[in-house]
C-alpha cells in the first residue's frame, strides 16, 4: 500500500468511486495499484472509519501520507482531515487532495519524487495539463 516513493497513497470518497479509481489504475498499470481505499456509504459513520484508517495507515509504516478525496467539504473529505490531524500527532507528513481523479491517482502511483511536497506539486501540475477543453470544430 506504499507507492515507489514510499508513500502511502489512500482514497477516501462516496462509495463506489474509490473502487472504480482502484479497477482504472490496476488496469492501466497491468499490476495491483498501491492504493488503500475507503469507499465511504451513505449511512456510514464518520468515527469508525477515522478510527480504522488511523490504524490501518499507521500500520503501513510510511511517514508521508496522501490522502485523495472526492468533493471538497463532503463527509468523505472531513473524515479525511480528521485522519490527518490525528496521524500528524503521531510524527507523519500527511496531505489530503480533494477532487480526486484517474489521472491525480496515477502520478501518484508513478511519480518517483521521493518528497511528499513535491509529489504533491507535481500532482497538481499533472493535474492541471490534463484538463482540456476542445471547443466544436
Amino acid at each position: 500500500m506504499v507507492n515507489g516513493s514510499n508513500v502511502a497513497v489512500v482514497l477516501v470518497t462516496h462509495a463506489p468511486l474509490g473502487q472504480a479509481l482502484y479497477a482504472c489504475a490496476e488496469h492501466v498499470l497491468q499490476s495491483e495499484p498501491a492504493l488503500m481505499v475507503a469507499d465511504i456509504l451513505p449511512d456510514d459513520l464518520p468515527q469508525p472509519w477515522v478510527k480504522k484508517l488511523v490504524k490501518k495507515i499507521a500500520d503501513l509504516g510510511a511517514r508521508d501520507v496522501l490522502l485523495f478525496c472526492d468533493l471538497y467539504g463532503s463527509t468523505p473529505y472531513h473524515i479525511a482531515t480528521d485522519v490527518q490531524r490525528k496521524l500528524s500527532l503521531r510524527g507523519m507528513c500527511v496531505h489530503v487532495m480533494s477532487g480526486v481523479n484517474v489521472g491525480m491517482v496515477l502520478k501518484a502511483l508513478t511519480d518517483p519524487t521521493p518528497e511528499l511536497e513535491n509529489l504533491v506539486t507535481n500532482i497538481l501540475a499533472a493535474t492541471t495539463r490534463g484538463i482540456v477543453h476542445q471547443s466544436p470544430t
